[in-house]
């Protein structure tokens, strides 16, 4: 059987955002993460935009737009851009000639937000375990009636840990808690002193509160009540509601649980309610903090482009994390220079 052709002038083979290449000419299909409408010094509008798809993220910008055409697209519309991928300020973008928009039946959804790579009903397998090996009947339960509601057995395999910073993804949640859960069994026999149960329920509950923080359905964004109140506090609520149907749950306990979920940002300034100040609200912060990190890290290495300052193993810098990232060749120094 002959190979099928492409249609005359439709579009080619999609080429990923983390792919790009400056001077390269692009005719296809992204999701529109942001959409601006803005005026240059001499008087002329633009609309200035941020367009997605699996592997990233690029910015774009269409000149001599009118308030019809902007009025006309959205956050979270899918469009059809022509244009050409130019660099400014070590970023690249794509100056836009031409969009069109396309109707969200006509995409494959899979193409525009990234996933796991891990196998998410694996991961679930693995929480279920996790969970079903705790020796705290309290806990135990309380663990339980959340993996049985449905709004966490439908969300948690699709939830995003975070909006772009670290597991920025579909399933991404799933994986920083399986994570969180691994750690806490290593650290435990290093520190007998510690609560083993207490930890893995913190490590599952931690962020419950994204679920509702969270929109995920297209593009990652905040929710009202996520802008609003934060999920810290909804994670708190949750647990006090699920806690009130479980008779006699010790009060102690429960306080304990809270005081890891309010305090595992660390400090009031990344969001944290209190500080830790308990030996596993102390030790699972530092966990938290570090596998958040490390995954936000291997983020920018694998989608973002390097080259700051024309090394490849610099990166440019880094808002998030307050300075430029180094990621050096194993194996090796640098060229002409002794190791």
């Amino acid at each position: 059987m002959s190979k099928p052709t492409r249609p005359t002038g439709a579009p080619a083979a999609r080429t990923l955002c983390l792919d790009l290449q400056k001077g390269q000419r692009v005719d296809q299909v992204f999701l529109v993460e942001t959409w601006n409408f803005k005026q240059t010094r001499n008087g002329k509008y633009f609309i200035q935009m941020e367009i997605r798809d699996r592997s990233g993220s690029i910015k774009a910008i269409r000149w001599e737009a009118t308030p019809e055409l902007y009025s006309s697209f959205g956050v979270d519309d899918f469009v059809r851009i022509e244009g050409r991928v130019e660099e400014f300020q070590q970023h690249l973008q794509i100056i836009v000639d031409d969009l069109t928009r396309i109707q969200a039946d006509e995409v494959d959804l899979a193409d525009f937000l990234p996933h796991t790579a891990r196998s998410i009903p694996e991961m679930e397998k693995e929480l279920n375990s996790a969970v079903s090996e705790l020796k705290n009947p309290f806990l135990s339960r309380l663990l339980q009636m959340f993996l049985a509601d449905r709004e966490v057995s439908e969300g948690l395999p699709r939830c995003p840990a975070g909006k772009a910073l670290h597991h920025a993804y579909i399933g991404g949640l799933l994986e920083h808690v399986l994570s969180l859960i691994q750690s806490v069994r290593r650290l435990a026999p290093n520190y007998p002193q510690l609560d083993l149960d207490l930890l893995v329920a913190g490590a599952v509950l931690h962020d419950i509160g994204k679920l509702r923080e969270l929109s995920f359905a297209r593009n990652f964004r905040y929710t009202d009540v996520g802008q609003l109140v934060g999920h810290i506090s909804i994670g708190i609520a949750w647990v006090e509601e699920k806690v009130r149907q479980i008779p006699d749950f010790p009060r102690d306990l429960l306080t304990h649980l809270l005081h890891i979920i309010a305090s595992h940002h660390g400090v009031p300034e990344y969001g944290a309610v209190k500080p830790p100040m308990t030996p596993e609200a102390i030790a699972f912060h530092y966990l938290d903090d570090l596998d958040a990190k490390l995954a936000g890290l291997d983020a920018i290495r694998k989608e973002q482009r390097l080259g700051g300052d024309g090394d490849t193993r610099w990166s440019a810098w880094n808002p998030s994390m307050g300075r430029k990232l180094f990621f050096p060749t194993h194996g090796g120094g640098e060229a002409g220079v002794a190791p």
